[in-house]
């Protein structure tokens, strides 16, 4: 995952610097919309992958990596 598409994940302008308590509060934000136990079972596997995608995009902005993770299929 790219810097960019993980700021774009999480609510961020793609060229934005958001700080480490920034990303920290997006990530609350999107983790509660996303969490798969607050959606029935039919929908669980769309919302386990949307929440792994907010995981993975707040993992590669506080440690500065990029990871490889497919975005296909995000949807909030």
């Amino acid at each position: 995952m790219l810097g960019e598409e993980a700021k774009v994940l999480l609510g961020f302008l793609p060229n934005s610097t958001p700080s480490s308590s920034q990303v920290k509060a997006a990530y609350k934000k999107k983790a509660l919309e996303t969490h798969p136990d607050r959606f029935p079972l039919s929908q669980r596997s769309l919302d386990e992958s949307n929440f792994k995608l907010i995981s993975a995009a707040y993992t590669c902005l506080q440690s500065g990596v990029r990871r490889e993770v497919p975005t296909a299929g995000y949807s909030k």
